[in-house]
């Protein structure tokens, strides 16, 4: 995909700094956890955060998947891989079939730098997204 300029959509209601806010809060609490954080740990935060996507990418904000999972892989003392983190997100992000074409491009540019990284993964979650539209149907 093409990531183009980003200039173009501007964030909404400084949203950026708000869903800033609360990855470093859950990074916070993941790293002040008691004890060993597990993978089923991780996986339920990235659930609870699935709202909180889907908020950023209708704000216009173009996040760092690659970013958030390394910083949520240290907070979690490494013990769940970046990129196990990294498919966990785009597994709780919108079908783009239910988002506006400029809500789409958005999507596809928080994904790009996913694909770059793990190529494959776009078109992984194309065929899961495709999946949850027939059953939807």
């Amino acid at each position: 995909m093409n990531t183009g300029d980003t200039n173009q959509f501007q964030v909404k209601n400084r949203f950026d700094e708000v869903f800033q806010i609360e990855i470093d809060g859950w990074c916070f609490g993941i790293t002040n956890y008691p004890g060993e954080v597990s993978a089923q740990v991780v996986h339920r935060i990235i659930r609870e955060l699935a709202s909180s996507f889907q908020a950023a990418i209708e704000h216009n904000v173009v996040f760092d998947i690659l970013d958030i999972s390394t910083k949520v892989s240290v907070a979690a003392r490494c013990l769940v891989h970046e990129q196990e983190i990294a498919f966990a997100i785009i597994a709780q992000l919108p079908n783009p079939a239910n988002l506006h074409t400029d809500q789409q491009y958005i999507l596809g540019m928080v994904i790009d730098k996913v694909e770059q990284k793990y190529p494959g993964v776009l078109e992984m979650f194309y065929r899961r997204w495709q999946i949850g539209v027939r059953e939807a149907a």
